[in-house]
């Protein structure tokens, strides 16, 4: 399996950057937000996720689609997300950038490739169909927090192998999104883990990161992954974003909860 472990932060960092994560969600999902397609919503019950797109690395051509400046972010945020998109080896374009919060017995994340969805259905106890959609060669999970019993991501290739790389607070996992899919097993504490604030009491925490332009493919159901030229890939946003969007938007923001509450660690 194509995957590394790196270690970016050290644990006391970390928990300042989860402060960091969960006073820009508090800012940043919203109504206006999700409706520009800057911010995304992934409210289909436990674990909660939340995603924004940021213009980084950055680059003209995508300027005008949607996504935070930098500056927008935190400057931990900000400053992190150049290093990981510098690992991805990204040169231009845009980041999907995700929060991950796992109180116990949440529930784990089954099987599946990340990426944009053009047209896609989704299923919390199945998993996820795409139709259309743009897939990253490459997905970094930095993991800020976790204490469970079992860990974090767990890797799937194309033969059913499975492995569970070792993850420790501080530590990034980038690994190869076209031949391996991920999922996360259902958070259980430790039996010594600290005791934090209710509610709620994340026992699991994660960033992730991924392209949206660069070094991407199109992702069609029954069909094999084709690279795409940057140019294309800007199309095809600009396409959905046209046509397909305007018409999703609302079943969208029928799952969404706005403000969403401001609850620390």
């Amino acid at each position: 399996m194509s995957w590394s472990v790196e270690r970016m932060r050290n644990a006391e960092s970390c928990e300042a950057l989860i402060r960091d994560a969960n006073a820009f969600v508090a800012r940043a999902y919203t109504r206006e937000n999700v409706v520009a397609r800057r911010s995304y919503v992934f409210e289909y019950g436990e674990p909660e996720g939340f995603a924004f797109a940021v213009h980084c690395p950055g680059s003209p051509e995508t300027r005008h689609l949607p996504g935070f400046e930098p500056d927008e972010l935190p400057p931990s945020l900000a400053k992190l997300t150049l290093e990981v998109v510098d690992r991805l080896s990204i040169g231009r374009g845009r980041v999907f950038f995700n929060v991950g919060r796992y109180p116990e017995r949440c529930g784990g994340l089954t099987p599946h490739y990340d990426g944009e969805r053009f047209d896609d259905r989704f299923d919390p106890e199945v998993g996820d169909e795409v139709r259309r959609g743009i897939r990253p060669r490459q997905v970094a999970v930095l993991t800020l927090r976790d204490e469970t019993r079992v860990g974090g991501t767990c890797l799937h290739d194309s033969d059913g192998r499975v492995e569970q790389p070792p993850m420790g607070p501080g530590e990034l996992l980038r690994f190869d999104n076209c031949h391996l899919m991920h999922s996360a097993p259902d958070p259980v504490a430790r039996e010594r883990a600290p005791r934090r604030p209710d509610p709620p009491r994340w026992i699991r925490y994660i960033l992730g990161w991924r392209a949206f332009e660069d070094d991407c493919f199109d992702w069609r159901e029954g069909e094999p992954l084709r690279p795409l030229q940057f140019e294309e890939a800007i199309a095809l946003h600009e396409r959905f974003l046209d046509e397909d969007w305007p018409k999703q938007v609302d079943e969208d923001l029928s799952r969404a909860t706005f403000p969403f509450p401001e609850r620390y660690c």
